[in-house]
């Protein structure tokens, strides 16, 4: 006797609601990422609108991050031990997270310096390692001297944590609720 399947699964395996991404933010592993920018430069210039995302207008970043709009969600990564929590800038009734709420959320968080402690709890060798190589990199990449040694004094941040992997591919849903997305980077 055939059943369907559905009937076969118990209710735990429901899936998930129905979420949808917006495209500049949706992860899409088999093409370039809609907005290309590197997660260690500041927004309004890694977003180049005039440059290479000239198809995408200013008006997009205002547009929700989500389908159905949402208002928070939550943004992970492997190698970092905390969720990134979006909210929206405006308030109000009928508030969601806007794709440049999204953009801001992430640079603003990534470029938080990370406690000692955090940095402790780091694994000796080859992650510590490379934590410390990237961080020297990202430093050595500004020009100016005087600009460089006061990066260097705000010490490692979570960005630094991506071990260079800065390029945004964009968000992927989880199975974890529908308003957790996780960072793909490159």
């Amino acid at each position: 006797m055939n059943q369907p399947l559905d009937l076969l699964l118990p209710e735990i395996m429901t899936p998930p609601k129905s979420m949808q991404i917006h495209f500049l933010l949706a992860y899409t592993p088999y093409s370039d990422p809609a907005l290309v920018w590197d997660l260690s430069i500041p927004p309004p210039h890694a977003l180049n609108l005039e440059g290479q995302n000239a198809q995408i207008s200013r008006k997009a970043l205002f547009e929700p991050a989500t389908s159905p709009p949402l208002e928070s969600l939550f943004i992970t990564h492997p190698y970092l031990k905390w969720n990134i929590e979006v909210l929206p800038q405006e308030s109000g009734p009928g508030a969601f997270v806007s794709v440049g709420d999204v953009v801001d959320t992430l640079y603003r968080e990534l470029r938080l310096a990370i406690h000692p402690i955090e940095y402790a709890e780091l694994s000796e060798g080859d992650m510590r390692s490379e934590v410390d190589n990237t961080y020297y990199q990202r430093c050595g990449r500004i020009i100016r001297p005087e600009a460089r040694m006061m990066e260097q004094k705000k010490g490692i941040k979570r960005v630094d944590l991506l071990l260079g992997r800065t390029r945004f591919l964009g968000l992927s849903g989880t199975l974890s609720a529908p308003d957790i997305w996780e960072l793909n980077v490159s």
